[in-house]
């Protein structure tokens, strides 16, 4: 539950900041953010009525810092990498 209340401030910070045109400098808290994106992923095929996919999938992405920030096996065949934000 504090996952998703860190997800859910940090969202409608986004939105003050971009209302005012400002930019906010990305932190390592977005791995909590990420975090609830991966463990909610077959709640959003559910959630629109689709089956979600059975087989494994692994996210590696790269947080402010340049460190790592990974998600399920490593021998994935479906995979999604890229920057945290």
């Amino acid at each position: 539950l504090a996952t998703a209340r860190l997800m859910e401030t940090w969202a409608h910070g986004e939105d003050v900041a971009d209302a005012l045109g400002e930019h906010r400098e990305p932190t390592h808290r977005l791995r909590h953010v990420a975090h609830i994106g991966v463990r909610t992923r077959d709640f959003a095929f559910r959630n629109r009525g689709l089956e979600p996919p059975a087989e494994e999938f692994r996210v590696v992405l790269a947080g402010p810092g340049g460190e790592e920030w990974t998600w399920g096996p490593q021998d994935a065949r479906q995979s999604v990498t890229g920057p945290a934000l």
